[in-house]
């Protein structure tokens, strides 16, 4: 039995693709990453770009993509293909060599971020847990984005290149203590901050030194 696609079963990737495809020479011919031609695509076409016009032009929905779910998924394939390949290039020795760097400035960039951002927030009226969850996510910056444009211009090898790649490292670390610590802190409400969060992140914090 044969099987007949639908005209519009990939439209989206196919507007995605095409529109990627003329963003991404005109910022190499501008001098600019590429990556921002992609981000700056799926701006345009998702739901929060030309997306909230198609229901006042609909001529607009065939520039709009319609299933951003869908094609949220070929994204997370590019993510995994890209920290995989990141850790083909991250040895042993590479990391020895980064210890001072990672555990260090990586440290000292996250915990200056997250509560520099986390007072921000509480002087703005938030509760404390809500300013911690704000901090955390702020402080956090994306391998997936910051990586390839070092890569591109040859600068994951200089001193800049070395120093940025150990916050990225120190950041990937930091994502699960962060995740538990957010987790409990919703899950347990007024009694977030009793010793007994501080006993339950013993288990993550022995995991990550073992790391």
């Amino acid at each position: 039995m044969e099987a007949h696609v639908q005209p519009g079963a990939y439209k989206d990737v196919v507007l995605f693709l095409a529109t990627a495809g003329v963003l991404v020479p005109l910022f190499r011919r501008w001098r600019l990453s590429p990556i921002l031609g992609f981000l700056g695509a799926g701006v345009a076409l998702g739901p929060y770009g030309l997306g909230s016009l198609a229901h006042r032009l609909s001529w607009l929905s065939a520039f709009t993509i319609e299933k951003p779910a869908e094609l949220a998924q070929l994204a997370e394939f590019g993510v995994v293909f890209l920290l995989f390949a990141i850790g083909l290039e991250l040895s042993w020795e590479r990391l020895r060599a980064l210890r001072r760097l990672v555990f260090g400035l990586g440290a000292l960039q996250v915990l200056t971020c997250l509560s520099a951002t986390a007072a921000a927030a509480v002087l703005i009226g938030q509760p404390p847990r809500a300013a911690l969850a704000l901090g955390a996510a702020l402080a956090l910056s994306s391998t997936a984005i910051v990586m390839p444009i070092l890569t591109e211009g040859k600068r994951q090898h200089s001193l800049a290149g070395r120093a940025t790649f150990s916050v990225l490292l120190f950041q990937d670390l930091a994502v699960a203590p962060i995740l538990i610590t957010l987790t409990l802190l919703g899950r347990r409400g007024d009694q977030a901050l009793s010793p007994g969060l501080a006993l339950s992140l013993l288990p993550a914090v022995a995991a990550l030194k073992v790391i």
